[in-house]
Parts: C-alpha cells; structure tokens; sequence
C-alpha cells in the first residue's frame, strides 16, 4: 500500500518495462534502495497535504474503524494511521540505521509481491469488439497460468467492534469533526432508509447550522452501508464541541420535529441518482466486474433501489431513533495542538500524526 508505481513518472525506476507483442509487460524490481527512499519521501509529502483537502474524509474514517475489520484496514492503509506509519517510516530511513530499514522495506515489498503473483486471479478486458480475438491471444501467451488456490494461504481479518474517540494532532487551523455509529450492511432492511436519511439530515438540517450558520466549509452525513457505519462530518470547521453537539441535536429535530414529505422525496432523489449515475462504457464494465467479484448483483443493486423508493419518514426516524444513539457514537477530530486540553475534556485521547 506504500508504494504504487504503476501511474508514477517519478518510480518508474522502480521496474523494468518493454513491448512484447503489442503488449507491455512489466517485472518489478526491488533492488534499489536509492529509488524506494525517495519513492517513500514522495508518498509522506502527498499524503501529509491530504490531511487539510481529505480531513473530513479522514475523520469518517477513523470514527468508523473500530465498527468492521474492513473499516480498520482502510484506517491502517489510507487514513490518519496510514500517514502515520508513512512519516515513521520515512523517519526511519533517513535515521541512522536508515539502510537498514530500507533494506528490510524491499525485502518486505518482493516477499508481498511473490504472494500477489502466485495468488489465484481473475482477469477482465475491455476492447472494441474486432480486436477482442487478437487481444485475448497476446494476453494468454503474456500470463502464466493461473495458480492452484491451495498455493495461496487466504487472507483473513479478525472482528472487530469498538467506539473510538481520537483527537489527532495536525498542522491546521480549523477542524475536521465526525462522529460514526454502527449500523447494517446493504442487504438489511434498514439499510435503505439508513442512506436516505443521510441526505435528509443535509439538507434539513446539518447544512445550515454547520455551514450557514457555524462557518464550516462544508458538513453533512453519510451510510456507509460496506462497512455498516453512518457517519457525520465537518469541513474545514471554525468550531469543535458546538459542531459535535450540532449532530445530536439533528437526531432529535429527526425525531420530535415536524417534516414535509418533500424533504423525504428529496433526499430519496438524491440516493436514487447516485445509484442510477451513468458512467463510460469501460468504467462501468470494471463496476461490474468488481461488483460480481464480491457479489454484488445487478439484482440485488436493483432491489436496494427499490426498497430506496418505498422509504418513509417513519422509517427515518425508527432508524434514526434505532442506531442513532449518542452513548454509541465514536467520535474522530483533526485538529491542531492548542485544542488538546479541549479534547481530552471531550474524552478524546489525544494522537499525533
């Protein structure tokens, strides 16, 4: 997960490439220390800009890592962990036993590699019609055949279910707040209403008293029905506590307010039109493939869809009044160091980055 250079100008040192038939194929290499040193440099200064552009991102993520072993790996991999490990990591490097370090980072890197390459695969392609024969005949003499299945130990994740409640350190001057609570995946019942109730939130309320009236850039909620997490967030916010009381106190206008059936059809428009997105013709033969891989069906897509248009606003605030409950929320704020005292006031260990 530390290095990608397959779409980096700057790595291609990092392997050896030449045409074959039409076809370009690629070997790794892991006998440069030089380029992987530079190589991990240039992913620490990446990803450290992430934090002030992707903050809300990154503390969605980390308030739902403790839901789903999923949610923990995505933490570990591209979240606030994940820059973590990165900046030790270059540290290490550079410190005094950096060749070392760097040694034992290659070795690790060509022991992975050896794993990905006698794992069981798949393959997927896509092509103009007329030059689909010619393709799939250079593609089969470029790969080997594929492995035995009992060539490849299986990757497994342990369970996982616990709140969080993290302040991190980071070098900003506004806030990132998010709060995450556990739910269900896609296939429950609730799910549907769940998503839907994201939007409702939006518009009725988060978004004119975190943004209009508390000066954030930008705030909302989210279901994140693969990893079974709904989520609230903040941009580039002005405030901290006020925000994190302003996602409670949208849980009980959801609940003891009047609405319109027009905020509800809205908010089922807007799910209803991320599902429905067109994309190119080879982006949504890949969706497919992956969906399939993991079997998500057109079938079961289009029952989700549905059960999105029979949502009612009983069913937001059963699943609001259901899994929405503040003694269960794990709470995740970005911030800069002069907040911590105020942090951990709040509960929240304080971690740097």
């Amino acid at each position: 997960s530390v290095l990608d250079v397959s779409e980096n100008a700057e790595s291609r040192h990092s392997y050896e490439q030449w045409e074959w038939s039409g076809s370009s194929v690629i070997r790794f290499r892991f006998d440069q220390p030089t380029r992987f040193k530079a190589l991990v440099s240039q992913a620490r200064a990446r990803r450290e800009r992430s934090v002030t552009g992707s903050g809300h991102t990154l503390a969605m993520t980390a308030a739902a890592s403790g839901m789903s072993p999923v949610a923990a790996l995505s933490h570990r991999f591209g979240g606030l962990e994940g820059i973590r490990f990165i900046k030790q990591l270059d540290d290490a490097n550079n410190g005094d036993n950096g060749a070392q370090s760097i040694a034992e980072m290659a070795q690790g890197l060509s022991e992975i590699h050896a794993q990905v390459v006698a794992s069981p695969r798949r393959y997927m392609m896509t092509a103009e019609s007329d030059k689909l024969d010619s393709l799939v005949k250079q593609f089969e003499n470029v790969w080997v055949p594929e492995t035995s299945d009992d060539a490849f130990k299986a990757f497994s994740l342990e369970k996982k279910h616990q709140q969080v409640k993290q302040m991190w350190v980071a070098n900003t001057q506004v806030n990132f707040c998010a709060k995450a609570f556990p739910t269900v995946p896609m296939d429950h019942d609730d799910a549907a209403a769940l998503s839907v109730l994201g939007g409702f939130l939006r518009n009725g309320y988060l978004h004119t008293s975190i943004r209009e009236k508390g000066g954030a850039y930008g705030g909302g909620a989210t279901h994140d029905s693969d990893n079974a997490s709904f989520r609230f967030f903040s941009y580039r916010d002005p405030r901290l506590e006020e925000t994190l009381d302003d996602f409670d106190v949208s849980i009980r206008w959801l609940l003891e307010e009047k609405h319109e059936w027009r905020m509800v059809e809205e908010a089922i428009l807007g799910v209803v039109g991320s599902i429905d997105k067109p994309g190119s013709p080879a982006g949504e033969a890949k969706d497919a493939f992956y969906s399939e891989l993991y079997g998500r069906t057109p079938e079961r897509r289009q029952s989700f869809r549905q059960r999105v248009l029979e949502v009612s606003l009983q069913d937001l605030q059963r699943v609001g009044e259901t899994y929405l409950k503040p003694e269960q929320a794990s709470i995740v704020v970005i911030s800069n160091q002069n907040v911590g005292q105020r942090c951990r006031d709040l509960g929240l260990e304080v971690k740097s980055l």
